[in-house]
C-alpha cells in the first residue's frame, strides 16, 4: 500500500515539476537590445540572427547570421542605409564570427570589435519588439 502511494506521488509531482522547469528556462528567440547604445538583435525558430543599428545619425547598419548548436555565429557582410533610405557603398565592415549564449536571461555576444584588433563582449537584455526603422530593413536583409 506504501509503495502504491509513493509512485502516485512521483506520477503526480513528476510531471508537473518537469513542466514548470521548462517554462522558467529562458529561450534565445526573441527580440533583443545592447544595453549601451541602440543595436537590437532578433533571433527566430530557425536560429536566424538578424542585427541591426540605428547610429546617432539615424543611419542603419544591419547584418544576418546563424547561429550553430555550439552557439557560433557566423555574419554576412554589413549593409548601410542613410536616413532616406540610400544604400551606401560598402566600407569594408565585417562583423564575422563570433559567439552567442545565453545567462540569467542576459545574452552575450562576442565578435570582433570595429578595428577588428580584439573582441568585445556585448550584453544585451530581452525586449518586446524591434524598432520601426529595424522593422523596415529587416525585409531588405532576408531577401
Amino acid at each position: 500500500m506504501k509503495k502504491s502511494i509513493y509512485v502516485l506521488l512521483a506520477a503526480l509531482l513528476l510531471p508537473w515539476s518537469g513542466a514548470l522547469a521548462q517554462s522558467t528556462e529562458p529561450v534565445l528567440q526573441g527580440t533583443w537590445k545592447y544595453l549601451r547604445n541602440f543595436t537590437f538583435v532578433q533571433i527566430d525558430a530557425q536560429n536566424r540572427a538578424y542585427q541591426c543599428r540605428i547610429m546617432p545619425d539615424l543611419h542603419v547598419l544591419f547584418s544576418t547570421g546563424q547561429i550553430t548548436e555550439s552557439g557560433a555565429i557566423e555574419w554576412s557582410p554589413v549593409r548601410f542605409f542613410s536616413l532616406y533610405g540610400k544604400e551606401f557603398v560598402p566600407s569594408g565592415m565585417d562583423w564575422g564570427s563570433g559567439t552567442i549564449e545565453l545567462r540569467n536571461r542576459v545574452m552575450f555576444l562576442t565578435a570582433p570589435t570595429a578595428s577588428g584588433t580584439a573582441t568585445e563582449r556585448m550584453e544585451f537584455d530581452k525586449v518586446p519588439e524591434l524598432p520601426t526603422m529595424c522593422i523596415h530593413y529587416q525585409a531588405v536583409a532576408f531577401e
